[in-house]
């Protein structure tokens, strides 16, 4: 699934990969630093899974590209940029990459080298310089021109309009542009970009992902669900698609199907740290069904095992952390505390979604000095959305009595975020204004952009369906 508006693809069409018209108008292609064929056919097919927007499929490629050649400094760089790896790690493999670049490959390569690794490392003044160098050098590359200005994807829906105008028949255009039209407001057009996508190259698994996506927030559940099925039949494999055919199915509460497709994603997930993701999504299901503490808990420790066992600490401690949570729910407080100090501690530094969600446990236990002290963490956290910050903040409000102080927080904050829009219908409802909290309430029960991975999102969406329910 999804929105993928990342500097990641902009090598995708600068290679011998163009059109030969295109190839004919320049002699500035990017000549691979390889004398093996088998790197350079591992690198083609990564090349192509990117400009289709498989990228797991597209680093499978470019890892085997560099066990074919390992001093193929371009495909070490992708692969490591792509790729699940731990800080230290990556930055050693990027610096491998540039330094074989420069020592085996073309100019041109070592541009590219150099402003992937810049992105990878989140320098994005030096990707966007070394990213418009390459533009400049390869004047005829259609995706360089549509990433480069204010950096990649950074485009608003009138600049990949223009974009569509210019490169009618590149289907990249069209992932961008139906997204950017969405969020813009333009339903109609958003849905006619992204089916213009599918027409494009209908053998491109995301394609179909895309189009299903937005008919899915377009409450179209039958379409969405046929390219939903479409995108997990193609290759290469896509286990995003039953993701999304999850959603779907537990928008429309049918929570043991939407478990089913999520252990499809489990089978086919392309490393350990997906295969958790899909984990935690299906405790998503069962928060999102509110039905099951037992099994909500079964599911989110299975969940902190496997990511814990995989390496991965940093998931690790965010799904300790949203057991505290659960456990706080159920008046468990001892336990409570005990899990936010494993998610405390997991991780060498503490993910901002740790604080957050400590400080709502300690709201719900009315410890107010911890919650309060965990609400100052999450503000000077790297990361920390400017939503969820509001969100804690005004939780933290409505529960010490003071939801006219919390509705201004909130009211500041993103009134479309989904966590934001539920505080904001409690503090209503705190306020006695239950007509304006069902307005809220309703807003998001009628909003089809679930993401199950987001336990605030799917939290949020349980409360605001018992509390119309109740209200009703």
């Amino acid at each position: 699934m999804r929105t993928r508006f990342i500097s990641f693809l902009v090598v995708a069409a600068l290679l011998t990969l163009s059109p030969p018209r295109l190839r004919a108008q320049s002699d500035t292609s990017l000549k691979l630093g390889t004398s093996s064929q088998a790197a350079a056919a591992h690198f083609r097919a990564g090349v192509t899974d990117m400009q289709n927007i498989s990228f797991e499929s597209a680093s499978a490629h470019f890892r085997m590209a560099v066990d074919a050649d390992p001093n193929f400094g371009l495909a070490r760089v992708l692969w490591a940029a792509g790729a699940p790896l731990p800080a230290d790690r990556l930055s050693q493999e990027l610096d491998r990459g540039v330094a074989d670049a420069m020592a085996h490959g073309s100019s041109n390569e070592v541009l590219l080298a150099r402003a992937y690794r810049a992105s990878a490392l989140g320098k994005a003044d030096s990707a966007k310089t070394f990213f418009t160098s390459a533009a400049q050098a390869m004047p005829n590359d259609r995706l360089l021109a549509i990433s480069t200005p204010g950096g990649a994807f950074a485009g608003d829906a009138k600049f990949f309009r223009d974009a569509a105008s210019r490169y009618p028949d590149y289907a990249l255009v069209y992932n961008n542009l139906a997204y950017a039209e969405w969020f813009a407001g333009n339903r109609d057009a958003a849905l006619a970009a992204a089916k213009r996508q599918a027409e494009l190259i209908p053998t491109a698994p995301n394609a179909h992902d895309t189009y299903a996506e937005l008919l899915q927030w377009n409450g179209d559940f039958t379409d969405a669900t046929a390219h939903y099925k479409r995108a997990a039949s193609l290759t290469p494999r896509y286990p995003e698609a039953y993701a999304g055919l999850a959603e779907v199915e537990a928008l429309q509460g049918h929570y043991d199907q939407a478990r089913a497709y999520l252990n499809q994603a489990i089978a086919n997930a392309w490393d350990p740290a997906e295969k958790v993701s899909y984990m935690r999504q299906i405790a998503g299901t069962y928060a999102m069904e509110g039905t099951s503490s037992d099994a909500l808990l079964k599911a989110l420790d299975a969940a902190a095992a496997e990511a814990k066992a995989a390496g991965d600490l940093r998931q690790a401690a965010i799904i300790y952390s949203q057991i505290a949570g659960v456990h706080a729910a159920l008046g468990h407080s001892d336990v409570a505390h005990q899990f936010v100090q494993t998610a405390t501690t997991t991780a060498p530094t503490a993910p901002w979604n740790v604080h957050y969600f400590a400080g709502v446990t300690h709201g719900m236990l009315k410890h107010w000095a911890p919650a309060q002290a965990e609400l100052a963490k999450l503000k000077a956290s790297t990361g920390a959305p400017p939503a969820r910050v509001a969100a804690l903040e005004g939780y933290l409000l409505t529960q010490q009595g003071k939801p006219a102080d919390a509705l201004t927080v909130l009211m500041a904050a993103d009134t479309t975020d989904a966590i934001v829009i539920n505080r904001i219908a409690e503090a209503h409802a705190a306020l006695g204004h239950p007509d304006e909290a069902a307005k809220w309430y309703n807003r998001i029960n009628s909003n089809y952009a679930v993401s199950l991975l987001d336990f605030t999102n799917v939290n949020a969406r349980r409360r605001a369906r018992l509390a119309v329910a109740k209200k009703q």
